[in-house]
């Protein structure tokens, strides 16, 4: 029950967090007087802050259980360090799961949880840029020129 708990407060968390970051930027960049493809590299910036900052926060959780104790830890060849975690939290966020760290106990369902919270929030971005690309990419060129007619 504890660890359906945690999951809920990390996946709320990071749900508010990227919300956040992509409702002030988006409210942000159409204000902003860049070129338009610059929009959308802020844009994705931002949106790569915000998973950054996902990451961090299962990371700090995986070593703050495991200080607990009673919720498993990071095992493998490394040892405990903010470092190692963030590593096995990215690798667990992206899906990619290279296995030299892996988790035991509770901290196996929070990592998977990890892992379906990551692709949700990659397709959110993904979605949210493609957006922004509809929107922008066909404005005026670099250096605010009108684009060429064919």
């Amino acid at each position: 029950m504890q660890t359906a708990v945690i999951s809920l407060i990390l996946l709320a968390a990071t749900i508010a967090i990227h919300y956040e970051v992509l409702r002030f930027t988006s409210q942000r960049l159409t204000h902003v007087h860049v070129p338009p493809r610059m929009r959308i590299i802020l844009m994705l910036v931002a949106a790569l802050v915000s998973h950054i900052t996902h990451v961090m926060l299962y990371a700090g959780a995986f070593l703050l259980l495991e200080d607990v104790g009673g919720f498993g830890s990071i095992d493998g060849e490394r040892g405990h360090s903010l470092e190692d975690a963030f590593y096995f939290s990215i690798t667990s966020y992206t899906t990619l799961g290279i296995g030299d760290l892996y988790p035991t106990g509770a901290l196996r369902i929070i990592s998977g949880i990890e892992a379906l919270n990551g692709l949700v929030m990659v397709g959110w971005t993904a979605s949210m840029t493609y957006l922004y690309m509809e929107k922008f990419w066909h404005l005026q060129g670099q250096a605010g020129r009108p684009p060429k007619k064919k």
